[in-house]
């Protein structure tokens, strides 16, 4: 059986990194009957269906899972060939899909954008905020900033931040509710919990020689970290906030640790990105970046608490 056209397998994997025929077509510059057609064409060619289509949605078979992976990374290092050969500078530029949770999007990876954005001019950019988990490979991440624990795969990783969840409040509630002094006394607390979490569900505190898992019971529930974080500063209760989601508002005093012998695991912010070979100009530039401004704005931080 011969190979595909090319433009057929890039037309799937544009459908799929848009989740849209629609958007697709737009992008490449043809009406969405003609995508339709080409990834009709290339099921008929490869022999098995690709997606599964209803009027309403669009999903991957088990055979377009793999397909799609293995296409994107291959048009992926075709397109790094290109630019290779044509300035054999590697220069960032196309589009670059990034995703980030919302809260810590919002204070650490927007900001930074503008001044990405002027320095890599040829670089189209397509932020994604969302809290919950995105499957990078089947949503056409090119680079996604996780928080927390990573669990195995093929995924490229790579460690830019340490980060690790504790507990805090505002001063005004612990003058008006106590302040704890053992982990059960948080059984007389109204907690903050964070819903869309699996950190935030069950609170896996490591102590004095011991762990524990403290399930959180309160008035008070979000799917989002900035919610949390902000009933924590009106005084509502304790969270269990991200370090690096708490650290402007333990840093000016509004937030204060709560059991400061207590904390969760030891994790990490990720940049994490799909078994591509070679990481892309554009995936490559972003992780430096972020790190490059984290590190400087940590260097400052500590300076100025110093």
């Amino acid at each position: 059986m011969e190979d595909p056209p090319l433009h057929l397998v890039r037309a799937f994997v544009k459908v799929v990194e848009h989740n849209s025929f629609a958007r697709a077509a737009a992008q490449l510059q043809v009406t969405p009957s003609s995508i339709s057609r080409l990834v009709k064409a290339l099921e008929q060619d490869i022999g098995t269906p690709l997606l599964h289509r209803t009027t309403r949605a669009m999903s991957l078979t088990d055979a377009g899972k793999r397909f799609f992976a293995d296409s994107q990374a291959a048009l992926a290092a075709l397109a790094h060939a290109f630019e290779q050969a044509r300035d054999g500078q590697g220069q960032p530029r196309g589009q670059l899909r990034l995703s980030a949770p919302v809260s810590f999007g919002r204070s650490h990876v927007v900001p930074f954008l503008p001044a990405f954005a002027q320095r890599h001019p040829e670089l189209e950019l397509d932020l994604v905020l969302t809290d919950r988990y995105v499957d990078i490979v089947a949503e056409g991440i090119g680079l996604a900033i996780r928080i927390g624990k990573l669990d195995d795969s093929s995924l490229v990783a790579r460690r830019l931040l340490d980060n690790k969840r504790l507990l805090v409040a505002s001063p005004h509630y612990l003058a008006q509710h106590g302040t704890p002094q053992e982990v059960d006394d948080l059984r007389g607390h109204q907690c903050l919990v964070l819903s869309v979490n699996r950190d935030g569900e069950l609170w896996r505190l490591k102590g004095p020689g011991k762990d524990c898992a403290w399930r959180p019971q309160g008035r008070m529930r979000a799917d989002n970290g900035d919610a949390i974080r902000s009933f924590a500063l009106a005084g509502m209760g304790i969270a269990f906030l991200s370090s690096v989601n708490a650290a402007s508002a333990l840093r000016d005093g509004s937030l204060v640790r709560v059991l400061p012998q207590w904390s969760g695991r030891s994790t990490g912010v990720y940049a994490v990105c799909p078994p591509v070979q070679p990481v892309s100009p554009a995936v490559r530039a972003m992780i430096d970046f972020l790190a490059e401004c984290w590190d400087a704005d940590n260097n400052s931080s500590n300076s100025n608490n110093g």
